[in-house]
């Protein structure tokens, strides 16, 4: 309201003076009709009052008609791009690659956590990866398993065949052929089972080895921590220029999590020893039992060949049950591949899971931009206290974020040519144009105002958070 009744006051009083200079002519001279409309067609009136953002100045035309308002307003340099960045696991930082101040580009390292504990978990993942594939492929449709349980059950099938009467000669041959499949099953069983056996024992082998290393490090680990506890200097260099060397509360906390980490580290590759020898085991019980199935199987398709002739009544009732069996050995392969379908899945599942974790051990420019700081060191934890450990500001692209009256916005639209003036670079004026007006007030106390974003042409010599003040002409 006060707003309004100092424009009304102002325009009165400009009215109020051209009358006044009007009638000052008439008294000194006698004008004629169309002198006086010429004289008033070319007079502008200039007003000497500024009123800055509290009053819109009137900008006139030729015919004297007021058309446009200039609209101003306070506001701010702001950064378009702004990002807090923290690890997103836990750890322990290994390195920093930046320092504040420092211009990085969109993906930089910046700062990195020791990531042992996350590239073993991706070796794993990719481990087990390989494994389910491997899995999947013997079991896939046309597949060495499934040819030879699809074989096996035409071989019982035919040997069926031959009990039927008035079999001919071709029953002689199917028998020939189940004696063939059976030998054939034999010597790929021994194969296939062997060489899992093998990879069972390597991956036995380098379990062992892991722990071994592991143990050696814990050892180390243990001992650097116990003398810091008793002896409270360093364990590398307890002593300098002939005086302990007492140690600080941050190289304790780095001992002790070193120590930590080893044991971890130690329990992980025991439980993995572990693994590997059930895995060992397994392999082995499963070397026998599949090499005596498949002696048998041979056995049973020796007996029936040499029996095709003449079978007995026990004869029939065997040749149905290996029919059955099979039958039921094609249906575990279809089941058996479908669960393996989902293993692998898991395991792609899990192996992207572990890349992940990797990646979020290192933190990375989400854009180009400036570090603004950094807060942490080499052997300081992630993330400590919660806080940010790396802030970066985009100062290459900047604009103006400014509030204008409630009584003003009405004049403001998207695409106005800007003026902009800033107070830490005096003398000079950035033009820009208005980007964004906020559909909402913002407001304080009585006033209210409307925040408005400008994209400025030029950002020479601005920085982020510098007072700046906008001037535009309202339609």
């Amino acid at each position: 309201m006060r707003k309004h009744f100092l424009r009304t006051l102002v325009i009165s009083g400009i009215a109020t003076g051209l009358i006044a200079c009007g009638q000052a002519s008439a008294t000194t001279a006698k004008p004629t009709v169309a002198g006086t409309v010429a004289a008033v067609a070319t007079a502008t009136i200039q007003p000497t009052v500024d009123l800055g953002a509290l009053v819109a100045t009137p900008e006139q035309t030729d015919n004297s008609s007021m058309t446009a308002m200039l609209v101003s307003g306070t506001g701010e340099v702001k950064t378009l791009n702004d990002a807090e960045l923290n690890f997103q696991v836990t750890g322990t930082v290994s390195e920093i690659t930046a320092r504040e101040g420092a211009v990085v580009k969109a993906g930089d390292l910046i700062a990195t956590l020791d990531t042992t504990l996350y590239d073993q978990q991706v070796a794993q993942a990719n481990a087990n990866l390989a494994s389910a594939k491997a899995t999947l492929n013997g079991l896939r449709a046309g597949g060495p398993d499934d040819l030879l349980a699809q074989a096996q059950l035409k071989q019982a099938l035919a040997a069926q065949e031959t009990t039927k009467p008035g079999s001919t000669s071709a029953d002689a041959r199917a028998a020939t052929l189940s004696l063939e499949v059976a030998q054939s099953n034999l010597k790929s069983t021994k194969d296939r089972l062997s060489l899992a056996k093998t990879q069972a024992q390597l991956q036995l082998d380098i379990a062992n080895q892991s722990l071994t290393q592991a143990t050696s490090q814990l050892t180390y680990d243990q001992w650097n921590w116990e003398w810091v506890v008793n002896e409270g200097t360093d364990p590398v260099q307890p002593t300098m220029m002939g005086r302990p060397n007492k140690i600080g509360d941050s190289t304790i906390k780095r001992y002790k999590m070193a120590y930590e980490i080893s044991v971890s580290r130690r329990d992980a590759a025991q439980i993995g020893l572990r693994n590997a020898q059930i895995g060992y085991d397994q392999a082995v019980q499963a070397e026998l039992v599949g090499n005596n199935t498949a002696q048998q199987q041979l056995e049973q398709a020796q007996l029936a060949y040499d029996r095709v002739v003449n079978p007995t009544g026990r004869d029939l009732a065997n040749i149905e049950a290996t029919v059955a069996s099979a039958q039921a050995a094609v249906n575990r392969i279809t089941a058996a591949r479908a669960q393996a379908e989902a293993g692998v899945a898991q395991a792609e599942a899990a192996l992207t899971l572990a890349n992940i974790n990797r990646s979020r051990a290192e933190i990375r420019a989400p854009f180009a931009g400036t570090i603004a700081y950094i807060t942490i060191a080499v052997g300081d934890p992630a993330n400590p206290a919660g806080r940010p450990v790396v802030q970066i500001v985009d100062t290459a692209n900047l604009r103006i974020d400014a509030l204008i009256s409630d009584a003003d916005i009405g004049n403001v639209a998207v695409g106005q040519k800007v003026t902009v003036s800033v107070d830490a670079v005096p003398g000079q004026t950035y033009d820009g144009t208005v980007a964004f007006v906020s559909p909402i007030a913002v407001g304080v106390g009585n006033v209210r105002s409307y925040t408005i974003h400008v994209d400025l042409t030029d950002t020479t010599n601005l920085r982020a958070g510098m007072s700046a003040r906008v001037n535009l002409l309202g339609e």
